[in-house]
């Protein structure tokens, strides 16, 4: 009889950043997969233990690379690894076997400057360089579209989706229905907050049991427009993983990201990871997140970051600022009304949401599986 063969254990320098992406990854890694340099977990609970001086150095240092064309690379002391995965784009000095993962092709650096793409491709070309890894199908056509790639590296890039844990607890019964939203403190414009808004205003005259529930810093100006509705302001600059899901995500009904920014949008996992329907744009890669009809709705934007190729061209911000977005307005408040009015839809596109992250594409089963098979052809010798 034919011996099975063990897997062997694989050694992985990991070059991580603090974004939840990498946190699941940390917690949960592949089968016989050890994560030498791995964050420790309170890195990722909080971001405040950086301090304002670093971070500006960091950001002046990128600033200089971006401007005279230096796409992001870097040296790693992985001497006892048998392979290194690098992440955000950022390239590897070392003469040792590499992946990297990419949001989009801005995360190699000003990608419009001949010399970060010369640069890039040499590296990407590179025997070293094993996988490109597009977090979604729009982040490949991002990096494809814009560089043409050759196809040495276009056959060796392999989208590999961002997996959750999924969330259990126990919902408590209430006739209010929340409707949530989540945006960084300097966001709230850009991620479709003030036509949230408004078509909540809109909404609250016809129901008299919803409220909104807000995960940012909403602007002076929109609190006082505001002030008379049902909103639940959440302000706190940092809350842990733990704190976010118990406090916001776990006490919604539906989550609401009309967002003109996002590459990805991380926070419809999570919202999916609770059993929440979803309704956001159709932008970059939210129609992989979001299957319309199914764990929520899309609704289309008149601006976006992103060109229908998926290369990044950012829109004059200066739109935000002439007023709302009547049209993304009339959207929300349709596919919103249908939420709100089915407590059956509601639960069968939370249901489908949640199988997406339990079992789907965005489970850490099916991410594991195909990143162990990564590593193990990187890493032979």
């Amino acid at each position: 009889m034919k011996e099975v063969e063990e897997e062997r254990n694989i050694r992985v320098y990991a070059f991580f950043g603090t974004h939840p992406i990498y946190e699941t990854l940390v917690k949960y890694p592949p089968e016989n997969i050890q994560l030498i340099n791995a964050p420790p977990k309170e890195v990722y609970d909080s971001l405040s233990i950086y301090s304002p001086i670093k971070r500006r150095l960091k950001d002046n240092i990128k600033e200089i690379a971006h401007k005279i064309g230096i796409p992001r690379m870097i040296w790693l002391p992985a001497l006892n690894a048998d392979l290194i995965h690098s992440s955000r784009g950022f390239l590897v000095l070392n003469r040792k076997p590499w992946v990297v993962d990419i949001e989009h092709i801005g995360s190699f650096g000003n990608f419009k400057k001949e010399s970060v793409k010369r640069i890039a491709l040499k590296f990407l070309s590179s025997d070293y360089c094993k996988k490109i890894l597009p977090h979604c199908k729009a982040s490949m056509y991002s990096f494809f579209n814009a560089w043409d790639p050759p196809s040495k590296i276009k056959s060796k890039t392999e989208v590999l989706y961002p997996a959750i844990e999924p969330r259990n607890f126990k919902k408590k019964a209430r006739e209010t229905i929340r409707i949530g939203f989540l945006a960084t403190r300097t966001s709230f414009y850009e991620k479709g907050g003030r036509e949230l808004l408004e078509a909540f205003k809109i909404l609250s005259k016809k129901y008299d049991n919803i409220e909104l529930w807000i995960k940012s810093k909403v602007p002076n100006e929109l609190l006082k427009k505001y002030k008379n509705l049902p909103i639940k302001v959440i302000e706190r600059n940092y809350l842990t993983r733990d704190e976010l899901f118990k406090n916001f995500y776990q006490q919604l009904d539906i989550f609401c990201l009309p967002t003109y920014i996002d590459s990805f949008g991380y926070s419809l996992l999570e919202a999916m990871s609770v059993g929440l329907p979803i309704v956001a744009t159709s932008i970059f890669a939210i129609p992989e997140i979001v299957e319309d009809g199914k764990n929520g709705f899309l609704i289309s934007s008149p601006i976006s970051d992103f060109r229908k190729d998926f290369v990044i061209e950012m829109f004059d911000r200066e739109v935000l600022k002439r007023g709302k977005l009547s049209i993304v307005v009339r959207q929300l408040v349709e596919k919103l009304s249908l939420l709100i009015e089915s407590s059956s839809l509601r639960r069968k596109m939370g249901k489908y949401g949640r199988m997406l992250v339990e079992k789907g594409r965005f489970s850490i089963k099916e991410r594991n599986k195909k990143l162990r098979k990564i590593y193990e052809e990187a890493s032979k010798k």
